[in-house]
Formats: C-alpha cells, structure tokens, sequence
C-alpha cells in the first residue's frame, strides 16, 4: 500500500475491529457468568422450596397427631359425662335438661375440633 491515508484507515479499521471482537468475547463472557449465576440461584431456590415443603408436611402431620389425641380426649370425657348422666338415674326417670346439656356440650366440642382442625 502506497497510500498512507489508506493504510491508516486500514490500521484503524483493524483496531477497531479488534476492539469491538474482544467486547464481543468479554460479553459472552459476562453472559455465560449471568446464565451460571440465574441456574445456580434457580437450584438453590428449588432446594429451599423441596425443604420448605418437607418441614411443612412434618408439621401438618405433627398438627394432625395433636388433634387426634386432643379430639380423642374430648370424646372419652364427654362419653364419661354421659355416662355418668344416664347411669344417675333410671331409665324411665333420665334428667331430659341435664342429657340436652350434655350433647349441647358434645356438638359444641364436634365442632370446635372441626373449626380448629
């Protein structure tokens, strides 16, 4: 090239073209540590989500044992009131007010457990 002007345009050109391929490169590059970054970030919230959903269930199970054995209480002491009731009088002469007392008290329980459960 006998044109100076030409040759450092070329120069230039080349420079520039170097500069912009070496931009390119260092983009990709901060792209692929993004990409890595977003997986890692994705798997450990499904590792988070997985142990959440495990300490719940081992909750709500723990939740279900303590409502059985309370509602199992409650049914052995109401039946034991009632019990006690029907056995105070004779068959003939049940205490009708106290015996309505009692299943009041059976439903209101029922549905406490219910509402809490």
């Amino acid at each position: 090239m006998n044109n100076p002007a030409a040759a450092a345009s070329l120069l230039q050109t080349e420079d520039a073209a170097a500069r912009l391929l070496e931009a390119e490169r260092t983009t990709y590059a901060e792209i692929e540590l993004c990409r890595r970054d977003a997986l890692r970030l994705v798997v450990t919230s499904w590792l988070r989500a997985a142990l959440v959903h495990k300490r719940t269930e081992a909750r709500i199970g723990r939740l279900r044992e303590q409502m059985t054995l309370a509602t199992q209480a409650r049914q052995t002491r109401i039946c034991a009131e009632i019990a006690a009731l029907t056995s105070d009088t004779e068959s003939d002469g049940v205490d009708l007010a106290a015996l309505d007392a009692a299943i009041a008290r059976v439903i209101e329980e029922l549905a406490g457990a219910l509402a809490s459960g």
